[in-house]
């Protein structure tokens, strides 16, 4: 006969984990209550009235899934841009996909094939909207909501190029030191494409991973000059040949710049955490 004690140890567990689950949430509202300023270790924990070791311990489980994002120079946490994909379909008409979606159309129409936005979430580039031209290829990536690693396409490329040195060092050194990290891309054959793009002005992404596909990706600046998305075009490899290939450099530096030039006017100081805040709110 079963008896409520012989389910003693799972119920404790299924305890524990609605307990873990309910404080997770906890630190996801405090850190969104916060809104602009972010929220501070001791303040989640004042908030929350969890111990710090708890919250630090939430927080590094969050921050790994991408669903919080901390500003190293300040300690703040954020929520993620993750949080964008769960939540794009709510986009309201000032939010980030809506400034976003005329350029997208257009670079579609305009090359026939299919165009992606970006932005970074951590070590990887999350893509947050995509338009798809006249000449689709269904098995190239990203789909939206797929995070990948940074310098593994055209748009993540872009993203990562356009990072100061010490971060794109360390975001190549944090990669090979995970195994698989960037999708068995040697450490010097991203550093070589990131070199590259700096030097071209734009990302050019070959086959390497998925054959005979190519990709070109530029990134959309903030006022301090760096990366707070991407846009990227990927396609079969003869259609990225020259003279294609620079006119739809072209078309992809124009589109940036009016994106960047809409986000300005929403906040004449848009940079990297601007661009948190907007993709969070939609």
């Amino acid at each position: 006969m079963t008896t409520p004690e012989n389910h003693g140890p799972a119920l404790a567990g299924a305890a524990d984990s609605i307990r873990s689950v309910e404080r997770a949430a906890a630190v996801i509202q405090a850190i969104s209550a916060a809104g602009r300023s972010g929220s501070r270790l001791v303040d989640i924990a004042s908030e929350t009235k969890l111990s710090k070791t708890t919250v630090h311990r939430l927080l590094g489980t969050l921050s790994k899934i991408g669903w919080v994002e901390q500003d190293h120079e300040s300690g703040t946490f954020y929520l993620g841009l993750p949080m964008v994909g769960y939540g794009s379909a709510a986009a309201d008409r000032h939010g980030l996909l809506d400034v976003a979606e005329p350029h997208l159309l257009r670079l579609a129409e305009l090359t026939g094939d299919t165009v992606y936005l970006s932005v970074r979430a951590g070590n990887k580039a999350l893509c947050i909207d995509q338009a798809v031209g006249s000449f689709p290829i269904r098995t190239l990536n990203p789909r939206v909501g797929d995070r990948l690693r940074l310098g593994t396409c055209a748009g993540s490329l872009a993203l990562l190029a356009w990072l100061n040195d010490n971060d794109v060092e360390r975001i190549i050194r944090d990669d090979a030191d995970n195994p698989g990290g960037n999708l068995g891309l040697e450490s010097t054959v991203v550093r070589q494409m990131v070199d590259q793009a700096r030097e071209d002005g734009y990302a050019y992404f070959p086959g390497l991973l998925i054959p005979d596909s190519a990709g070109i990706g530029v990134p959309v600046l903030g006022v301090d000059g760096a990366p707070v998305a991407s846009l990227s075009v990927a396609a079969i490899e003869p259609r990225m040949t020259e003279p294609r290939r620079s006119q739809i450099v072209e078309w992809l530096q124009q589109e940036a710049s009016a994106f960047s030039e809409a986000l300005i006017e929403l906040d004449p100081r848009f940079s990297t955490s601007s661009m948190r805040r907007l993709s969070v709110n939609n």
